[in-house]
């Protein structure tokens, strides 16, 4: 159920189902049923009343068929407010509603309102809101707002946020996800129910045709405890972290050892933080290659450190790249041709982008390679790369990058795309990172040294010898893991006992451990 699909590949989906359907509107009254269950489960004790904003299109329908199952069920008042161009709605939704006992009104409610349902746009309601429309319903945004399928004006497929649009508390939708559920955070809560017909169901519809389309999976960072829903509302749930505590027989190198290659006498911090992140991502030892060697066993006595990677010793994985300078691409270089997973970031990014033949490396070799990019860094190698991004969501815009160097791209931001390939695919998962407390200076490099860890646990453990794809690499299962632990870590980070606060890389880099302990309490 947490796959998500373009608004295409659901619009085809329905069509399937809609032309089979018994009667009119079938799948549109399954849709709506899961609607009305989500509205009363958001309801608290003593609210009942109910505002409907009413679009033209399907999901104005879907809005009043709810409506007209709320006034069924009793107890609840429920209006509407039609929003849709020259008064246009779903007439039979319409007549439904009314029949119901719904009342249509003409402007706001002067009585407060305890729920307003969002069915304004839909799928194609990219664009934003008019600006009639906005100011009409300026007072939703001090209300509670269930929306239905994507929030109004937000871009199914590329979740982008325009001038006017009205983020919700919660969004249903219906059978499987969207892009914009994992890509824009004006979604809310996302919760699923099913629509079907006779013949059989939207989810089901999806599966089916899901080898036709590129294989998306939207991963939430659970940093708020989310409602409790009822058996047929489906939450997005985290997928559960590796079991790091060593066993019984485990050593300080059995866990993964990883190379920190990071830092330089302009950005001795870079060293420091990258390292704190890999030390308190794992069990294992950790070793740093670099000029700040004596700074970083400073900062953490337990680190093997030395000034070369030649004397580095044996590691699982190599993390190079933040704070370590762009004069040379021959250390670079060097860790590419060696048989070992590697992660590039900051400075090692930027070399990638400024020598061909770094990037030629990366195209052809076997071993799993990763790139941890901000936006900056991700244009400025699709640039390099000659790469046309124009037109194409986050999604799409990190799976190209990743199918030409045939490498693992992790995209950073609020909602981080990591993209692999898999033979002739390349699939990715939307990671909602759940708050942005990660945008202080030096978490990326935090990031760097959780990947590194989990890649380097990964590594230790699986053998990709006898893969038959040569392209895929267990190591990049790792990935959104590291996103999670760090997203976590960022938040946890935050939060005082007197209410959230600022917070540094060092903090995130500090509460690792917690995260961890965090998330796999709620796996």
């Amino acid at each position: 159920m947490q796959h998500a699909h373009t608004a295409d590949a659901i619009r085809a989906a329905e069509k399937t189902l809609i032309d089979a359907a018994s009667h009119p509107d079938e799948l549109m009254l399954s849709a709506a049923r899961g609607v009305a269950d989500v509205a009363r489960a958001m309801l608290g004790p003593g609210e009942r009343r109910v505002l409907l904003l009413v679009g033209s299109g399907g999901n104005g329908g879907d809005a009043l068929y709810a409506g007209a199952g709320l006034l069924t069920a009793g107890g609840i008042v429920v209006e509407a407010l039609l929003l849709g161009r020259d008064g246009k709605v779903h007439q039979p939704a319409l007549d439904a509603f009314v029949a119901a006992g719904g009342e249509v009104v003409d402007g706001w409610p002067s009585t407060s309102v305890d729920l307003v349902i969002d069915g304004i746009l839909g799928l194609g309601g990219s664009g934003g809101l008019s600006e009639e429309v906005s100011e009409a319903i300026q007072p939703a945004r001090n209300s509670t707002v269930l929306a239905v399928d994507v929030p109004s004006g937000i871009g199914a497929d590329d979740g982008v946020t325009p001038e006017r649009f009205l983020a919700a508390d919660v969004t249903v939708t219906f059978g499987g996800l969207r892009y914009a559920h994992g890509l824009s955070p004006h979604c809310g809560e996302v919760v699923m129910v099913e629509a079907q017909t006779h013949t059989g169901r939207l989810s089901e519809e999806l599966i089916r045709n899901a080898g036709q389309h590129r294989l998306v999976w939207i991963e939430p960072v659970p940093v708020r405890t989310p409602r409790e829903w009822p058996a047929n509302i489906v939450g997005l749930t985290p997928q559960p972290l590796p079991g790091l505590e060593p066993g019984a027989d485990d050593d300080k190198y059995s866990g993964g050892v990883v190379g920190i290659a990071a830092g330089s006498d302009t950005y001795p911090g870079a060293a420091v933080l990258c390292t704190l992140g890999a030390v308190r991502a794992t069990n294992s030892m950790v070793r740093y290659a670099g000029a700040q060697a004596l700074e970083v066993v400073r900062a953490h006595p337990e680190v093997i450190a030395t000034e070369s990677i030649a004397d580095a010793g044996r590691v699982q994985a190599w993390v190079y790249g933040p704070g370590a300078g762009t004069d040379s691409p021959d250390d670079l270089a060097g860790l590419l041709d060696t048989d070992l997973p590697v992660l590039i970031d900051a400075d090692g990014l930027t070399l990638l982008a400024k020598h061909p033949e770094l990037r030629e490396k990366v195209r052809t070799r076997r071993p799993a390679t990763v790139l941890s990019p901000h936006s900056g860094e991700f244009a400025r190698l699709c640039e390099a790369m000659e790469l046309d991004t124009e037109g194409l969501n986050k999604v799409e815009a990190t799976c190209l990058l990743a199918g030409e160097l045939q490498a693992g791209v992790l995209h950073k931001g609020r909602a981080t795309v990591v993209a692999y390939p898999s033979g002739e695919k390349v699939g990715a998962t939307i990671v909602d990172t759940g708050s942005s407390w990660a945008a202080t200076p030096g978490s990326g490099d935090v990031l760097s040294g959780i990947i590194g860890a989990l890649l380097a646990w990964v590594s230790g453990r699986y053998d990709n010898s006898d893969n038959s794809d040569e392209s895929f690499r267990v190591e990049y299962l790792a990935l959104p893991d590291a996103v999670a632990l760090q997203a976590m870590a960022a938040w946890l980070s935050a939060q005082t006992p007197d209410g959230p606060a600022p917070t540094s890389a060092s903090r995130i880099g500090e509460a690792v451990p917690r995260a961890y302990a965090r998330l796999r309490g709620r796996s």
